[in-house]
């Protein structure tokens, strides 16, 4: 008998000892879980993927926010050709007639400067949007409904910190689109934030930041309560002239794209998609800091993809010294459309010619590491 209370006591005694080492590692691997999600959390927030060019970014030198505009609504303004092709906008709904439930849409914000807001453009030479491949948000003049995505994209979405006071005349926007949607199949919700002439700082002042976070919110909340189920949610970035022009470092440069996308990643923007700059019509190289910042830092960081260099290339299509024609506008619409549906659907970085080396753009960072 006292031998079997000794086996059984023993017994009990490793039993107990494995149940605490499971719980040992249930603990080891709890806290090394909590570490990783902190981390991504932490680099989310603030930008500090290891690895990255951001991971360098200092502060921003303390910059005023930008002077709010009054917001005009004098038709008188409007070119008459422009306001007749906007007239035809109508609203729209995106629906598939095969599938039951929720859309699936990508959400998609187009930010930036001059050559996003389309100052070169002519809406007359744009191509018309393909059917079923998507709808506007005007999350500023009328966050109601979709609208039919009609050039120039994005023309009343003013407020008195993002005003372009009439000055879109054709975008890249509608080529992007289309691109888009043929490789994807999955219909783009677009959301107009760009305003011509603003450098870097403008971009990280906490009233753009709040202007487009809202803008993004506001479609993304909408397609929520009107039965659409969001797949991506990307902001498509084009900007970076006006650094050059203005003077402002890399360095300005670097930590104010930081501060703008962290705000952007934090509200639940997934990636910024990034159209690199170009060149003037004068000087091929004007641009070449800013442009070497811009590669290297979607090579480095996998919160950001490239998805065009071709500007560099298309200096002869240029109205003026700094903006591009809608001949180029098209042709880098659709190349940024096919390469952002290449990450779309799986997920990785495309490799694409850097017009500018003539070499194949390799990213160091894809998603799935």
């Amino acid at each position: 008998m006292t031998g079997q209370k000794r086996h059984k006591k023993r017994k009990n005694r490793a039993v107990l000892f494995i149940m605490i080492l499971l719980l040992i590692c249930l603990v080891c691997a709890g806290g090394i879980f909590a570490k990783r999600f902190y981390r991504a959390y932490k680099a989310r927030r603030n930008g500090t993927v290891p690895g990255s060019i951001l991971a360098t970014a200092s502060g921003t030198v303390t910059v005023s926010d930008p002077e709010m505009e009054p917001v005009s609504d004098n038709e008188a303004e409007i070119d008459p050709e422009i306001r007749k092709k906007l007239e035809k906008a109508e609203e729209t709904e995106i629906r598939d007639e095969e599938e039951s439930g929720p859309v699936k849409v990508d959400l998609i914000v187009f930010a930036g400067q001059s050559n996003m807001s389309g100052w070169g453009g002519d809406a007359s030479q744009a191509p018309a949007l393909t059917e079923g491949a998507g709808g506007e948000f005007r999350s500023v003049s009328d966050p109601s409904k979709l609208y039919t995505i009609t050039e120039p994209f994005g023309f009343y979405e003013n407020t008195p910190v993002m005003n372009d006071v009439f000055m879109k005349r054709g975008t890249l926007v509608t080529s992007f689109i289309n691109a888009y949607y043929e490789k994807t199949g999955v219909p783009v919700v677009a959301v107009s934030a760009s305003k011509g002439g603003t450098p870097s700082t403008y971009w990280a002042t906490d009233a753009v930041g709040e202007d487009v976070k809202t803008r993004y919110l506001n479609a993304k909340t909408w397609l929520k309560e009107n039965g659409y189920e969001v797949r991506n949610q990307f902001l498509v970035f084009l900007q970076g002239e006006n650094d050059v022009i203005e003077g402002i470092s890399t360095e300005q440069y670097l930590a104010d794209i930081n501060v703008f996308s962290s705000k952007m990643f934090y509200c639940g923007i997934d990636k910024f998609l990034m159209i690199r700059i170009g060149a003037t019509n004068t000087d091929p190289d004007a641009y070449s800091r800013i442009l070497d910042v811009q590669t290297e830092l979607c090579r480095t960081d996998p919160r950001f993809v490239l998805v065009s260099t071709m500007f560099s290339a298309l200096s002869d299509h240029m109205i003026d010294t700094y903006h591009y024609d809608q001949e180029a506008l098209n042709a880098v619409g659709t190349d940024a459309g096919i390469n952002s549906a290449y990450f779309a659907e799986t997920r990785l970085d495309p490799s694409i010619t850097d017009y500018r080396t003539g070499q194949i753009f390799e990213p160091v960072n894809y998603e799935g590491q």
